[in-house]
């Protein structure tokens, strides 16, 4: 079923400073990965999906080039980045998963990071968690899946640290739905908020950051609001404060 709209493809492209350049998204074969990978085509960007198992995106929109890249293998990241604006990426371990969370959401974050500065990549948009930076052990993610909110944010910050552009979003739980049928909360939140967003949602989110000066140097946490209306978040960008 899609989930994402061609209008609301047209309104997240509009403006945006690298529309129809080179996107590379990577983690494009995780459930988050391939919501980006349908808006981003959607909206008619060049999309170049990076996936360690590219038999899995057999099913992506026509005209999506699909490379093998693994971040855990840097040898394999320059050439995947060559020639990209913008790098999008749901790059994490899968909890119950074999990925160790110190190799995947920080050596490789880290790896990708620099081989996309490297190759003249000039924004990063990444998902992590709400909750990403605690080093609480009796945090429950963190106590269930060897400390990875704490590897979480160590990648962040080497994305902080990178010169890049940048923009953290961290959703909260994540459901598969249809984007655009419910609010959103979006901004800083301090670890206390709790809640679940559409996975499409949060690649609408991701999205729009293509581009869009109002967020770089952010870190902005994403949940659900059903309070809210269904597209208030796009003119609360602005006010979030950078880091």
């Amino acid at each position: 079923m899609k989930l994402f709209s061609l209008t609301l493809a047209a309104a997240l492209i509009a403006g945006s400073a690298f529309a129809k350049d080179t996107v590379v998204v990577a983690g494009a074969t995780s459930k988050s990965g391939r919501a980006i990978v349908e808006q981003l085509a959607a909206a008619g960007y060049t999309v170049r999906a990076l996936s360690r198992n590219p038999e899995k995106s057999k099913d992506f929109p026509a005209g999506v080039e699909v490379v093998m890249a693994d971040v855990t293998k840097p040898e394999t990241l320059p050439a995947a980045m060559k020639g990209a604006q913008v790098l999008l990426s749901t790059v994490g371990a899968v909890p119950f998963g074999t990925d160790v969370p110190e190799k995947i959401d920080f050596h490789g974050v880290a790896a990708m990071t620099d081989a996309a500065k490297a190759a003249g990549v000039k924004q990063i948009v990444h998902m992590t968690s709400l909750g990403s930076g605690s080093s609480d052990p009796n945090e429950q993610l963190n106590k269930m899946f060897n400390m990875i909110l704490m590897w979480k944010g160590k990648g962040e910050d080497h994305i902080r640290n990178s010169g890049l552009a940048w923009t953290i979003v961290r959703p909260g739980g994540l459901a598969d739905c249809e984007a655009g049928k419910a609010g959103l909360l979006v901004g800083h939140m301090d670890g206390s908020a709790s809640g679940r967003v559409c996975r499409a949602d949060g690649a609408a989110v991701m999205v729009a950051a293509i581009g869009n000066a109002d967020y770089n140097g952010k870190t902005i946490s994403v949940i659900q609001d059903d309070k809210a209306a269904v597209n208030a978040w796009k003119g609360q960008i602005k006010a979030i404060p950078r880091d």
